[in-house]
């Protein structure tokens, strides 16, 4: 008899397949684009037109111990028409500081290197371990201008011959590596010290009301296998003045200097920005961030080379508007997740035919939350869809509604609005005509050549199934019930757990959608479906 749940173990191999030569074939057409990446990376300066960023003196909420949250209002378009189906508003909420710095591992281990470094940039990726360390700090000088009560710190660092570890190099069994900056200033000098060196050289912090610091997204708790000199053409030993930072130009001329020096181009600069945006990605997940110790070794032949590329920087700047829009998506580590894997209202709800029957179960939920009534207005903790479909008759009123109302229905951002110190308010709306996009279903456009799967990954486990299964029916069914069409999901194993212990059985025809039964654990809510079990 067929599971009415649990995939065969045939119909889950085929799913794995299918996912395994999607993406094989994307694999491979992007390594065959090899101007790809360089597209997607000069995309950085004009990509997100119409991400709101953070305004001057934005209203931070510091009740907690252990974060900062910035609240905004987000007011999205369900339809077309705002008669039809009214706009709902939504809390949008922006991860400003944190109890701690993330933690970043240099690290001496090759596999490292390999995993999170891409070769594509030859041996300029080398240098981004260091590069993003400066992002990170111009990121946070950027946050400490936006944000009220955050402040920007240098800290007093003392080099022993150029060395930014705790103990000398002669007491580290492992050679140190070198970051040479050749001829700069300086004030230059002074601040990559303060980036490079672990005894936490530089700080961007603010209080929370108990007067507890608290840390900007993107400080770096730096930690080295190896022990790393900085070296600078002329000097042998550098002293930073206490407590005194150094300004946004300036670290952006500090940085671009460096570029110019090693001869790293506009993809390795946009590149390295790429990565350090997703550093509060890996403090939401509490996870640290692992690099190989960067190598930028000086000798005459860079120095010729330096020379001759002064005049002929490749470097381009990012507008103010720009940076401030991708700083505030940083602080939005959701949105950031989303971008990479996928949102559960991706795909708008077509018109349906006047004589259509059924209607997906991955329709019905976006219907369901395009409506916002009450029991809808969160959606589903896991973006995935829910297999099969329902009769147009089992489904609730309002979806039952607009399948047959004629229009087409999706999700529109609007506008969001800022909530400031002062009590202003300050909205952000679009500005770029919003484009159609290419739906993504999981399909790709044109056949796709057979490639054979390696079943290694495959996992026989049912556990993750079943707990995104279990998920996605409680949202769907938790309020209106069960149609009697789907007692089988409802009575197995994976979903019966949400029965009470004093629920009566299942009554009516299996293949009937009338005279159904609410059971006890439904009798304390409204159902908007006449025929729930």
């Amino acid at each position: 008899m067929q599971d009415a749940v649990r995939p065969s173990e045939q119909r889950a191999r085929r799913a794995f397949a299918q996912g395994y030569q999607t993406w094989s074939a994307l694999h491979r057409i992007s390594s065959e684009e090899t101007d790809l990446w360089r597209d997607c990376l000069q995309r950085m300066r004009t990509a997100f037109p119409d991400h709101p960023r953070l305004p001057q003196n934005v209203k931070a909420d510091k009740n907690f111990r252990n974060v900062a949250l910035v609240k905004a209002t987000t007011t999205w378009l369900a339809a077309n028409e705002v008669d039809h189906l009214p706009p709902f508003k939504d809390e949008s909420t922006f991860y400003v500081a944190w109890d701690k710095p993330t933690k970043m591992i240099l690290t001496a281990d090759g596999r490292h290197s390999s995993a999170t470094l891409p070769d594509i940039f030859g041996k300029h990726s080398r240098h981004i371990p260091v590069l993003l360390q400066a992002w990170a700090y111009i990121l946070s000088a950027r946050w400490a201008e936006l944000v009220p009560g955050a402040h920007l710190f240098r800290h007093d660092i003392y080099l022993s011959n150029g060395n930014t570890s705790r103990s000398p190099p002669e007491h580290n069994s492992k050679s140190p590596v070198t970051i040479n900056l050749g001829a700069v200033s300086e004030g230059a000098a002074q601040w990559w010290t303060a980036l490079l060196s672990v005894e936490r050289g530089w700080s961007a912090t603010m209080s929370n009301k108990e007067g507890r610091c608290l840390h900007s997204p993107w400080s770096i708790s730096l930690e080295s296998e190896i022990p790393i000199l900085i070296s600078v053409k002329g000097k042998s030993t550098a002293s930073a003045s206490a407590d005194v930072s150094t300004t946004l130009s300036e670290a952006y001329s500090y940085l671009a200097e460096y570029c110019s020096v090693h001869r790293i181009d506009d993809d390795v600069y946009l590149a390295s920005l790429a990565g350090a945006l997703m550093i509060p990605a890996s403090k939401y997940d509490g996870r640290s961030i692992a690099l190989p110790v960067p190598d930028a070794h000086w000798g005459e032949k860079m120095e010729e080379d330096r020379r001759q590329h002064q005049t002929s920087s490749t470097l381009m700047g990012i507008n103010n508007v720009q940076f401030d829009r991708l700083l505030t998506l940083s602080c939005n580590a959701k949105g950031i997740k989303a971008l990479l894997t996928s949102v559960f209202c991706e795909m708008p709800v077509p018109q349906f035919a006047t004589d259509t029957r059924s209607i997906s179960r991955a329709d019905e939920c976006r219907l369901l939350y395009l409506c916002h009534d009450i029991n809808y207005t969160i959606p589903p903790l896991f973006p995935f869809p829910p297999f099969g479909s329902t009769a147009i008759e089992d489904t609730n009123i309002d979806v039952h509604e607009h399948i047959l109302c004629g229009w087409d229905h999706g999700l529109r951002f609007s506008h969001l609005t800022w909530h400031c110190s002062d009590g202003t308010k300050v909205q952000q709306g679009l500005k770029v005509p919003s484009m159609a996009t290419r739906l993504k279903n999981g399909v790709l456009q044109g056949s796709v050549p057979e490639e054979e799967v390696d079943y290694e990954e495959y996992d026989l486990e049912d556990e993750n199934s079943e707990m995104v299964t279990r998920n996605i029916f409680t949202w769907l069914r938790g309020d209106d019930g069960f149609p009697v069409a789907e007692r089988a999901i409802r009575e197995h194993e994976w979903i019966d757990n949400l029965d009470s212990e004093d629920d009566e059985p299942i009554e009516g025809d299996v293949h009937s959608s009338f005279d159904g039964h609410l059971h006890g654990w439904l009798l304390e809510t409204s159902t908007q479906r006449s025929n729930s079990i």
